[in-house]
């Protein structure tokens, strides 16, 4: 029996080709979009699900208010950690380490920067399920100046060597480390990455007493049998109590003082396998991800699908209208209602499952392109998955058995004589429910339609938006400590080629200026937390700020290293009505130091457009810095790069390394820019779906008007009032569509850029050029069926009836 089912239903789709093709792709690319964002949702879910106690372990951060500013940072204290496994028995363990983002290293004529070097405890690798290759646990990282070195950046220093016992030199002061380990390289759903892991006892900072200095990420599990609001209370006593000791010796007041002045301070815990999705806090190691994007790319696929799975009924009800006659038929040879209803069930999950092959087989051939995109590392493994795969036979086969359940048990219940007198046929010709999921099908297009177009305009004010300064052809010089004395000479050289308009040193560079520390607003107690930058005086050549008031540092006046310049939001928030004879307390060190305010820059952005510029002082630093500004003549870049780097040489014997200043910002841009590329890619490919079933629908439509269409023509009506005889309906539902999608697709697409400080609106043209757009597309679909029935013979019509 089933391989009668299975003979007479291919038979069927060898007759019916175009049907079976359109039904097959349009369900099988629907699978595939859908199924490809899941492997993109399942992965951002899965970050830090690896570690063996995941649920258990959580990350101390620091926060508060100062003023108007709130701060909330991923790192925490030095002591915190001690203090939390000595005090709080709920404490299983804790560990700490902090990270250095650009350290030179050496091995022989080998030279390398390290992005990710963590200094961590010795119980790192106890702590955290990253496995060693070689090395025990335990012991990699006691002792001073130990490290413990990733897979891949083994094989960078050493090739194929044995790496253990090898010295690496570190800085600019050549420190000599020990590789003592080597770790596999952290999984892609980590937030926390490295390349190195020296020892903690390796840097003083490690042993630092203050609560109030934050450079540590801090760990700490619960015992199985602990909660963490326990902790939480308890951490709230200690914040209390040590943070307050450091107010009252810093800014001279206590904890109770301070609240009452409206600021307050302390720390936040979060879950570790919360971090990717649910804290966006300064000082994360990595980008973490958006949650408000997952929820969309997970709308998208459930719309894609919802699409497929729309236009598979949707054809499989309006085809089982031709096969009428042919139930008729066969009840009245003798054929019985169970094995009708069994054969239009077979013939529905046949398609189901060829569509599921063919979305696999889509997969496997697009996954490296969607890796591209995306910027994941996703494999086919996780189709492997036992669960996974009793889901997609699951799916196969309800809508398998959804699409055919209508042919199967409505078709298969007439009275055969009804049937053969052609009395159901015409009940077929129109369908509500048919139309409202069209309708429906188009709401979504133009929906993701408005939502790309609102996307890329985003994208595009944000890379064009004037930043408050010139940020093109400005080069971002790093390792510039290790210049040490030949800082100056360095300098001088570069003034001497016309290749560098200027150059400057910072301590850091748009868009990655986060140093903050507390100022004091002069004959006030108002304290407000501002961003720091260190700059030297010929930083404003170099970056092309632009004073709003006042003057900046110049070396004509030696005591600009105890002046403060202020940027307008600083300026503003600090309550400052005119510049002349103020003075700002500055609390870095041990003690505050007054220091004059001599101007006020005009704001500019330091960070990502999606916060308010924040207050800023600028203060004058040293030479050399962390960093250096150095601005290019227009030309050619890249021979200009080479001259920079032979100067370089010269002078350091660091590597050279560096990156511009328009490209750190559009690196910025790089989680907004892989959701346009994936919600566009989608967007194409609903509508795409869309019109496919949208062209089966009017074939099917030209069809059964076939007998009007002979007789219009016979009475004179031309080829253009045909085509819009069968296309107006269509078009009506898809201007339905438009006035359904619009405002909802407007108050999505709002909803989304009120996230920025700083967008672009929703323009009435974006919304006309959807509807526009999806209205072209479903015409020119139905053009080509409508044509070709225009211009069949009546005569074929008339005799087929």
């Amino acid at each position: 029996m089933i391989k009668n089912y299975l003979t007479t239903a291919f038979r069927i789709m060898l007759r019916q080709k175009a049907y079976s093709l359109i039904n097959i792709v349009g369900l099988g690319l629907g699978i595939a979009a859908s199924l490809l964002i899941m492997l993109y949702v399942v992965d951002e879910l899965s970050f830090d699900q690896f570690h063996a106690d995941a649920n258990r372990t959580f990350r101390i951060g620091f926060a508060g208010r100062l003023q108007d500013n709130n701060f909330d940072m991923a790192v925490s204290p030095a002591p915190v950690a001690g203090a939390m496994q000595t005090e709080i028995p709920e404490v299983e363990t804790t560990v700490r380490f902090g990270l250095w983002r650009s350290q030179p290293m050496a091995f022989g004529d080998k030279t390398f920067t390290e992005r990710y070097m963590l200094v961590a405890d010795s119980n790192f690798f106890q702590f955290f399920s990253f496995p060693l290759i070689s090395g025990d646990p335990k012991t990699v990282l006691q002792g001073t100046n130990k490290v413990v070195i990733t897979e891949s950046v083994a094989k960078r220093y050493f090739g194929n060597d044995n790496p253990i016992g090898k010295m690496l030199l570190r800085g600019g002061e050549k420190t000599a480390c020990e590789v003592t380990g080597v770790a596999q390289d952290p999984p892609g759903n980590s937030t926390i990455v490295f390349d190195m892991v020296l020892s903690g006892q390796s840097w003083k900072y490690m042993n630092d007493e203050q609560w109030t200095s934050n450079n540590l990420y801090t760990y700490f599990k619960t015992h199985p049998q602990s909660g963490v609001q326990q902790v939480k209370s308890k951490l709230a006593v200690l914040a209390e109590k040590n943070i307050g000791r450091d107010l009252e010796k810093y800014l001279g007041i206590d904890f109770k003082h301070f609240r009452e002045k409206g600021s307050d301070i302390g720390f936040t815990i979060t879950p570790m396998v919360d971090i990717h999705l649910k804290s966006n806090k300064a000082e994360e190691i990595i980008p973490v991800g958006n949650l408000q994007y997952l929820y969309i790319f997970g709308a998208v696929a459930a719309f894609i699908i919802l699409i497929a799975c729309i236009n598979f009924m949707n054809l499989s009800t309006a085809r089982s209208a031709n096969r009428a006659k042919e139930v008729g038929v066969r009840k009245t040879i003798g054929a019985l209602r169970s094995r009708l209803m069994g054969q239009f069930l077979a013939e529905s999950l046949i398609y189901s499952a060829l569509s599921m092959l063919l979305a696999l087989l889509l997969i496997a051939v697009l996954l490296a392109p969607f890796n591209v995109i995306s910027g994941k590392m996703l494999t086919l493994s996780f189709f492997a998955r036992p669960a996974v795969v009793v889901s997609l036979i699951l799916f196969t086969v309800v809508v398998g058995l959804l699409a055919g359940s209508y042919p199967a048990f409505y078709l298969t219940s007439f009275n055969p004589s009804d049937v053969l007198k052609g009395k159901i046929r015409s009940g077929f010709k129109n369908s509500r429910l048919r139309n409202v999921l069209v309708t429906f099908q188009f709401v979504i297009s133009i929906a993701l339609i408005l939502g790309s177009i609102v996307v890329y305009k985003q994208l595009t004010f944000m890379q064009n938006r004037d930043m408050g300064f010139d940020k093109e052809n400005v080069i971002d010089l790093f390792h510039t400590w290790s210049l040490d004395k030949n800082a100056k000479a360095f300098k001088n050289e570069l003034a001497t080629h016309p290749e560098f308009k200027a150059s400057s040193f910072a301590n850091t560079l748009p868009p990655h200026i986060s140093w903050s520390n507390a100022f004091r607003k002069g004959g006030t107690e108002q304290d407000f937390l501002l961003q720091v930058y260190n700059v030297d005086h010929d930083h404003l050549a170099a970056m092309q700020y632009t004073m709003a008031e006042g003057r900046f540092f110049s070396r004509d006046f030696p005591a600009d290293t105890a002046s403060i310049i202020l940027n307008e939001a600083a300026f503003k928030q600090m309550g400052f009505e005119t510049m002349e004879n103020q003075f700002v307390l500055n609390y870095a060190g041990d003690k505050p130091h007054a220091m004059k305010l001599i101007g006020v820059m005009k704001d500019f952005n330091f960070e990502t457009l999606r916060n308010d510029v924040k207050p800023m002082a600028i203060i004058l630093g040293g030479e050399p810095n962390g960093e250096m500004a150095i601005r290019l003549a227009p030309g050619d870049i890249q021979a200009k790069i080479a001259l920079l780097e032979s100067i370089w040489k010269k002078y350091s014997s660091n590597a050279f390394e560096y990156s511009f200043i328009d490209e750190n910002f559009d690196a910025l841009f790089r989680a907004e820019q892989r959701m346009s590329y994936i919600v566009l890619v989608f967007t194409v490919l609903a509508i795409t779906i869309a019109s496919l079933g949208l062209f089966g629908l009017s074939t099917f439509t030209a069809e059964q008007r076939a007998k009007e269409i002979s007789i219009r023509k016979v009475m004179g009506a031309s080829i253009p009032h045909i085509i819009v005889l069968i296309a107006k309906d269509f078009a009506v539902l898809v201007l339905i569509a438009f006035v359904i999608a619009a405002p909802l697709g407007w108050y999505m697409a709002d909803n989304w850029l009120n996230g920025f400080a700083f967008h672009t609106g929703v323009d009435a043209w974006a919304v006309i050029w959807a509807g526009t757009t999806s209205l072209f597309v479903a015409i020119f679909t139905i053009s080509f069926q409508s044509l070709r029935a225009a211009r069949e013979n009546p005569v074929n019509a008339m005799r087929s009836e």
